[in-house]
């Protein structure tokens, strides 16, 4: 999200100062201006009525994408594109007036998109063989995930590519398309490591749109019949070879005869899971489906109290817990923390409310609409739209991620490629003016000079999540002194972050205690000024951010290590615990946990009643 934001900034300066060099406003209309206007209306309000506004704006830390400033950094690239990416010089523009034929640059944008596709792809099937797996607590030869983090994200990304390179494979010359038919194989074989169900559930209905489209496009007569057959016999042979999360695969099936031939028993047909998540963990894990369902009902439960706006763009890991089912608590994962709702519609129902649910869904179904209007004008229009479709089945059974949010709003920016090619026909070119002012080099300087303190700021947050985890690493470790001063400098370099000052709340009483058992000269002292300090980080974080769980229960074990000092504290650990329980009500280690400091504090009646509870 970063890198996404980095870019945003050098993008949009230089659009500024295009503008300058042709003194005039450069922003053309577009054919989704409505719907997007409408899906940036929904996130700012829930963002100005947020249960907390900052990580509405900023996102839910570690993520970022999904908040207000990734929303607009994708729209201004999204306007980026398709005015600049996808004009052309009046030459190129008359000749691609006649033509089947993308633009230049979007080929190349195709190719590049491809390209870096492919080595992805490449390292998610060495990586199923164990090129990386003394790396991973998970099992990632089982599932693999490559470069994104999780085998639903990476099957999500080769859905977005897929069709693009089908698209390729229809393509002349003939190398081109022999080319274009590995590079598929390539990626199906990767979507099938995953083991990903919704993404191949999704990739099915991208693959039959995508025909279905070329069909109504070119006509039963010009219809690639012998590609698509071509195709369709690579996919099920790597199908049966690899196996699919419904099929065992070709090894299976070999392992499967043998047992056979020797034990005398009933054969069973194959049954096909009911659930459309990943598969249960091997060592007896709940049913994805079964969590799903769960975290789903704790969605529509957040809705309810946040009918129309929502809890606030990004609220859901806050939201959720004030809402969470009592049956999470029979899960595999009882204990886990959910940032998001495993099912992006709900989840822009929750955070959103019904206004933004329709946004968005308002959004999909004008892409899909303009689609079918201009089948025949883009040649890219069936990839294109069978991979928004493919997607939008992905994000159902999970969510989005940066990459797949990036061709969100980038394909209808492809789409409309001949709107702007006939725009550019009636005479809307560019012309950079060859007498610039002093007062606009002034003000190019200016833009200039800004556009580095904004870069300047994304690499400073970089910097100071990178020192953040390097403390929280030491900490871990148990070195105490060194994980102290990396929380104090990452709250130095980004102090309106709370996470950060949180840590360092943490850090300081853990320092007040290390210090209270030291025999040094001033040590009493020195414990008494770590002890007021993380107080007051604390005090400050939660006034900072009072709907986050994970910091209600920092100030728990704050002063639950304060205690071991001065027995005082356990009263201020009772308040926090029983504020903590307000905000997640149905949280049982909560309870397991105030039930002990009534047990501490000698109030036995209390205790039993709840551990009962």
């Amino acid at each position: 999200m970063l890198t996404v934001y980095f870019f945003t900034i050098i993008v949009s300066s230089s659009w500024i100062i295009k503008m300058i060099l042709n003194q005039k406003i450069i922003f053309k209309r577009t054919p989704f201006d409505l719907p997007l206007a409408i899906f940036l209306l929904s996130q700012v309000i829930s963002t100005i009525l947020s249960i907390d506004p900052h990580t509405s704006v900023m996102g839910y830390y570690s993520r970022f994408h999904g908040g207000l400033l990734s929303t607009i950094s994708y729209l201004i690239l999204f306007y980026a594109f398709a005015w600049f990416g996808t004009s052309s010089s009046l030459q190129e523009a008359q000749r691609l007036k006649d033509s089947s034929e993308p633009s230049v640059f979007v080929q190349k944008t195709i190719k590049v998109i491809l390209s870096t596709g492919l080595i992805v792809s490449i390292y998610g099937i060495l990586e199923h063989f164990g090129i990386d797996k003394h790396l991973w607590v998970q099992d990632v030869q089982n599932r693999v995930f490559s470069t994104l983090g999780q085998p639903n994200w990476l099957a999500a990304y080769l859905i977005c590519l897929t069709p693009l390179s089908m698209y390729q494979f229809l393509k002349n010359p003939k190398k081109y398309q022999r080319l274009a038919l590995i590079i598929t194989i390539i990626f199906y074989s990767t979507l099938l490591f995953t083991k990903s169900r919704s993404g191949l559930i999704g990739f099915s209905l991208s693959f039959a749109v995508f025909w279905t489209l070329l069909l109504l496009k070119k006509g039963l007569k010009k219809f690639p019949t012998k590609k698509l057959l071509t195709l369709s016999f690579s996919l099920l042979i790597i199908s049966l070879i690899i196996g699919t999360p419904y099929t065992p695969s070709g090894s299976e099936l070999i392992e499967q005869q043998n047992q056979s031939t020797t034990e005398i028993e009933s054969s069973e047909p194959f049954q096909v899971p009911s659930d459309l998540g990943p598969p249960a963990i091997a060592t007896g894990g709940s049913k994805s489906s079964d969590i799903r369902k769960i975290v789903w009902q704790g969605a529509i439960n957040i809705w309810r109290q946040y009918p129309i706006f929502g809890s606030g763009t990004e609220t859901f890991a806050y939201s959720y817990y004030n809402h969470r089912p009592i049956e999470h608590n029979l899960l595999s994962e009882w204990d886990f923390l959910y940032n998001k709702a495993h099912n992006e519609f709900l989840n822009f129902l929750a955070t959103n409310g019904l206004f933004g649910l329709l946004s968005y869904l308002l959004l999909i179904a004008w892409f899909s609409i303009y689609c079918l209007k201009n089948l025949k004008k883009n040649p890219l229009i069936p990839a294109l739209l069978a991979a928004y479709l493919g997607l939008a089945v992905s994000n159902f059974f999970g969510f989005s991620v940066v990459p797949v949010a990036l061709f969100f709003f980038l394909f209808p920016a492809l789409a409309m490629e001949r709107s702007v090619l006939e725009a550019q026909l009636r005479g809307q070119t560019l012309k950079d003016s060859n007498n610039i002012s002093h007062l606009r080099k002034l003000t190019i300087a200016i833009i200039f000079s800004f556009t580095l303190y904004l870069l300047y700021s994304v690499i400073n947050l970089w910097r100071a999540d990178r020192i953040f985890n390097l403390g929280r690493n030491y900490l871990k470790a148990n070195q105490i002194q060194t994980g102290y001063q990396y929380a104090t400098k990452a709250v130095e370099l980004s102090g309106n972050e709370p996470l950060f000052r949180n840590q360092l709340a943490e850090a300081s009483a853990k320092m007040a205690v290390l210090y209270h058992q030291s025999e040094a000269t001033n040590s009493a002292q020195i414990s008494d000024r770590f002890k007021a300090d993380s107080i007051n980080q604390i005090n400050l974080v939660l006034s900072q951010n009072k709907v986050h769980l994970n910091f209600h229960k920092s100030n728990i074990k704050i002063y639950l290590l304060l205690s071991t000092i001065d027995q005082k504290y356990y009263q201020q650990a009772l308040q926090a615990m029983l504020a903590a329980i307000d905000l997640a009500p149905t949280d049982a280690k909560l309870y397991y946990n105030l039930g002990l400091l009534y047990s501490k504090i000698g109030q036995q009646d209390l205790a039993s009643q709840t551990l009962n509870e």
